[in-house]
């Protein structure tokens, strides 16, 4: 893929800067977005979830623990570890909607991955989303941002949501028009500063498509997970052709685990997914790509860039989440 450095929309596929570098920083910093920047990602990608004073900052998941040094600061916030069921799953810890912005900026990123590098651990705080945006707009090219509401059904029903009568996706979508966001999809406006909206749900999707021209992107895990506002159903029950045709008349694009577009077998061929979101006209960009070897044992792939020969050359993918923005963009 050649290099189009500040041209939109674009006539190649989109590196999408996953949680930023984080294949080289910790996730969700502003190191890990400029790192991005930096290695030529044309958007980067933010998860977005709420502090006690509802100002959406960049984590993976509500939970700090894992991302942050939140447990051993566990002195500052003794009262404040806790256990939260979301979308059916335990987790116990420091959460981000237990605290205001002030005590989450005490905290500093680490990085989640013990094979990745350590060494950047307890440097970063961690960003709002403001800041992201004001990161991506000062980029000396057309860089794009890539938000994700995090659990939007989950935040909704938090007191402090329901008490400023508001939802994750309004406040979400009132910080990306305050900062110019607007329009559809390769768009004039778009084009001057590009942004998707992604989520793993369907009904903020739904709503926000009622409210915006930004483009929205359904996120999709595996087949046989469920999906968080439809627990009765999976992710396979969202992959149907009809099931496609509707998420054309809310959604720009399709953004589904990689794994879920090819079959198993050595010829690694294609499930149809692919097909059928092309086919009513949406963008796909599959999560994630990442470099370590280990992680390309299931096609045995022998090099990150035989992995993408297979999705861009072979399937067709719009775009990529990927953790390594520089070793995309050199393919």
């Amino acid at each position: 893929m050649q290099v189009e450095a500040g041209v939109w929309p674009r006539s190649r596929p989109y590196v999408v800067g996953h949680r930023g570098a984080c294949g080289y920083r910790p996730d969700h910093t502003m190191a890990s977005y400029q790192l991005a920047v930096d290695m030529g990602a044309d958007f980067i990608e933010c998860d977005v979830v709420l502090t006690k004073d509802l100002v959406p900052v960049c984590r993976h998941e509500p939970l700090l623990s894992d991302t942050t040094d939140a447990d051993a600061k566990v002195r500052t916030f003794p009262s404040l570890i806790k256990t939260n069921t979301i979308d059916g799953y335990n987790y116990t810890g420091v959460f981000a909607n237990d605290l205001t912005l002030a005590e989450l900026k005490t905290l500093r990123a680490r990085q989640p991955l013990p094979e990745r590098d350590q060494s950047f651990n307890g440097l970063y705080p961690v960003p709002t989303l403001e800041e992201y945006i004001a990161l991506a707009k000062a980029a000396p090219r057309t860089v794009g941002i890539y938000p994700e509401t995090k659990h939007p059904t989950w935040h909704d029903s938090l007191p402090i949501v329901k008490a400023a009568q508001t939802t994750m996706s309004d406040i979400v979508l009132d910080v990306l028009e305050k900062h110019g966001y607007k329009g559809p999809v390769n768009s004039k406006a778009w084009s001057r500063q590009p942004a998707f909206i992604q989520s793993f749900e369907v009904g903020n999707l739904k709503y926000l498509s009622r409210k915006t021209c930004i483009p929205l992107v359904q996120l999709m895990d595996d087949f046989t997970a469920a999906i968080p506002d439809m627990p009765t159903k999976t992710y396979s029950d969202l992959m149907t052709d009809a099931a496609m045709k509707d998420i054309a008349t809310y959604a720009s694009g399709v953004g589904p685990w990689k794994n879920t577009l090819t079959a198993n077998g050595a010829g690694l061929e294609s499930t149809g997914l692919v097909e059928r979101i092309h086919k009513y006209g949406m963008q796909l960009h599959p999560y994630t790509f990442r470099d370590e070897a280990y992680r390309l044992t299931y096609g045995s792939f022998s090099t990150p860039w035989d992995e993408y020969e297979l999705f861009f050359d072979k399937m067709g993918i719009d775009g990529a989440f990927t953790d390594s923005a520089d070793t995309l963009k050199t393919f």
